[in-house]
């Protein structure tokens, strides 16, 4: 049976299998965390959206489950096999135009296989810029992003991904096409079915092209960076430069000691900014229309106003020092990841009520283990932090058997703050349980109706948000 798989669809486009190339097969299905040893049947690259509706077809057919892949950088394991040698990856690095940019319309049309950083490196040739920006748009792909909804660090001024979403080609589980939406932003006729895609994570259809919104490109950025010794002196700062400046803030993130120390471990940089250690940072950027001494003194001294809040300010004097800042920011995840295991949490949390969830959540899990890393940074502008947790220095046991007494605490909490289990990242497999477990039973129930109508033989991303 499975040579006969393999022979239909070599016949529509490339294939590896796991009999001529096991190694392929595990590269494409491994998680970005290491989590998901599962293997999958075999690995497709499609070309175009003809061969994606053949591939589904024969799929649907046959009832063989498939896997929509980017560049496989999601941290739930959204794009990698539930099962061992069960389900087909459908891998669309291929599928990499660039259709067309449209300066007039302010959107670029292209292929769900087009990498993020390739995508801006040809829109500033224009001027312009696609405003995702995060550690993984060097590997991430549009339609992956796109699937997840994905957030960064410009989502206080942009939105997120489905902020900047017009139009959408989607196949069904059954081969068909669907075009969605268009270049225009106001359209109220309907349901718009094209939001059902974004976040859907490949579990509702696969997306071919998308026509992204696309901004002018300011070369004019105020960067900065601020140490404070407690949390609730960075809250307040965020609450004041953001009431008194009026200036877009672009980018408001936190980060705390512990980053630079992982990053000066692992050699990603040789000191910290500061003369002085302190338990939280800020990073922000603010965008300017125009640059000139005026408009600098006047953000000097708004700063100046709330100095009693931070202890030292660090402001970036040319390009070289602000991509410094940012780099630091981009390798703190790197950084993180060779310092050991790891519990990701990527939550939503109310700013007033961030203090407390940090203080009991800390008390909470030093019962369950003593020592653990507590590397909690991220978009605090936006509510989302990475709540993540390293494995302690020497620790006999499996850190991940740790794992359910530590959601259970995290969970808990987010419920008792009213915020969310996944922010940007989505569920995946690992999130799965605490999804079901935290959403309204009639929430779950209307989201499940939604799946069957859209893909009646379950073969899209099986395991994925639900249990199949």
């Amino acid at each position: 049976m499975e040579k006969k798989i393999f022979e239909n669809l070599s016949k529509i486009c490339k294939t590896i299998n796991y009999i001529d190339d096991e190694s392929d097969i595990i590269k494409y299905s491994k998680d970005w965390r290491r989590r998901v040893n599962e293997k999958a049947l075999c690995v497709v690259f499609p070309k175009n959206e003809n061969e994606i509706s053949k591939i589904l077809k024969f799929c649907f057919d046959n009832e063989l489950k498939v896997i929509p892949q980017g560049g496989n950088t999601n941290l739930v394991a959204s794009a990698s096999p539930s099962k061992e040698k069960e389900e087909i990856i459908i891998n669309l690095e291929k599928m990499n135009q660039i259709h067309h940019i449209d300066t007039i319309n302010k959107c670029v049309v292209v292929d769900s296989g087009v990498v993020v950083d390739d995508l801006n490196s040809n829109l500033e040739k224009k001027d312009f810029l696609f405003p995702l920006e995060m550690a993984s748009t060097g590997s991430s792909q549009v339609g992956g992003v796109i699937s997840t909804n994905a957030g960064g660090i410009n989502v206080l001024h942009y939105g997120s991904v489905r902020n900047n979403l017009l139009a959408l080609d989607v196949v069904l589980s059954n081969g068909e096409i669907l075009r969605l939406g268009s270049k225009v932003g106001k359209d109220n006729t309907g349901y718009n079915l094209k939001d059902l895609f974004c976040g859907s994570e490949g579990t509702l259809g696969i997306i071919t092209k998308a026509t992204l919104k696309i901004y002018p490109k300011s070369q004019n950025y105020f960067t900065f960076m601020a140490s404070f010794e407690n949390l609730k002196n960075i809250i307040n700062f965020y609450e004041f430069i953001s009431q008194q400046i009026r200036f877009p803030i672009t980018g408001f993130e936190m980060i705390p000691q512990i980053s630079f120390d992982l990053c000066i471990k692992h050699k990603f940089m040789k000191k910290s900014f500061f003369q002085e250690t302190k338990n939280y940072y800020a990073l922000v950027k603010i965008q300017l229309h125009h640059l000139d001494e005026a408009i600098i003194d006047l953000l000097e001294e708004k700063l100046s106003e709330c100095s009693n809040l931070y202890s030292e300010i660090i402001i970036a004097q040319n390009e070289k020092q602000n991509k410094e800042f940012w780099k630091f920011r981009e390798d703190l995840t790197e950084a993180q990841k060779l310092e050991g295991k790891l519990i990701g949490f990527d939550v939503s949390i109310p700013l007033d009520k961030l203090d407390y969830f940090f203080t009991e959540g800390k008390k909470y899990i030093d019962d369950i283990l003593k020592d653990i890393k507590f590397h909690t940074f991220g978009h605090l502008g936006d509510c989302n932090i990475h709540y993540n947790l390293i494995e302690p220095d020497n620790l006999k046991n499996n850190f991940y058997d740790y794992e359910i007494k530590i959601k259970h605490v995290v969970n808990k909490l987010i419920k008792n703050v009213t915020g969310s289990i996944s922010a940007e990242h989505g569920i995946g497999l690992l999130k799965r349980d605490d999804f079901l477990k935290t959403k309204k039973n009639l929430e779950i129930e209307l989201m499940r109706s939604i799946k069957r109508v859209m893909d009646p033989k379950g073969i899209l991303n099986q395991n994925k948000i639900f249990r199949n």
